[in-house]
């Protein structure tokens, strides 16, 4: 008898993903605390790849290392004209770099800080990443936000629904994973959880089960 997965389900025992989570809290690029899980940046490098996006709005900064790793990719793939938009409660502000436009953005209400003309003028392939506060309201607000914008082909991440197998999710009214849910029920016909990138290395093994989803 094959058991039902349960929706965020990980296939690595708990013990494994809370020693993970260490490493992963400790990882930085080019200096820049980046806080990535290892199978998470070789699932971006296939889809920066494929996906060759024109623009990458990222939601969540933290010291601005994910945007410079996402800007050096697409650099080092040869993609010529892009640009990463990284925003944030508490914008960086000690990085200059022309590929990246460092902003604020309450993910609360994503729509007072960015004009949905402005979301949809964006050049395309739209890269969407929520990195952000990781509660589950915040996270459908920019859902429901970006979502105005996306496009057949477009392609949004969102990170971290790992928290829920580390214990956390009461922290976070539930976290990304409750969100997804609901968000999914809503428009799922219009999105496709990419399961070649959620289960490459194995069920759910990454740090955003369920979160990687295509606009079809």
């Amino acid at each position: 008898m094959v058991l039902q997965q349960v929706f965020g389900e990980m296939a690595l025992p708990r013990p494994v993903i809370v020693g993970m989570q260490k490493g992963i809290m400790s990882w930085s690029y080019r200096g820049r605390p980046t806080w990535k899980c290892p199978m998470d940046l070789a699932i971006y490098g296939q889809i920066l790849w494929e996906l060759r996006p024109r623009t990458v709005l990222e939601f969540g900064s933290n010291r601005g290392g994910s945007a410079l790793w996402f800007a050096d990719q697409l650099t080092a793939f040869g993609v010529e004209d892009f640009k990463i938009y990284s925003l944030d409660i508490s914008p960086v502000n000690d990085l200059e770099d022309s590929r990246i436009v460092f902003g604020f953005c309450d993910v609360a209400d994503p729509a007072a800080h960015i004009g949905l003309a402005d979301l949809r003028a964006l050049p395309k392939p739209l890269l969407v990443i929520d990195d952000a506060s990781h509660m589950a309201g915040h996270v459908l607000a920019v859902l429901r936000f970006v979502d105005q914008a996306m496009q057949s082909g477009d392609y949004l991440i969102v990170e971290d629904g790992s928290l829920v197998e580390l214990g956390w999710a009461d922290e976070y009214d539930g976290g990304p994973l409750a969100a997804l849910q609901v968000f999914l029920a809503e428009r799922g016909d219009d999105y496709k959880v990419d399961r070649n990138r959620c289960d490459t290395f194995g069920h759910n093994v990454t740090w955003n089960p369920e979160g990687y989803l295509k606009r079809v």
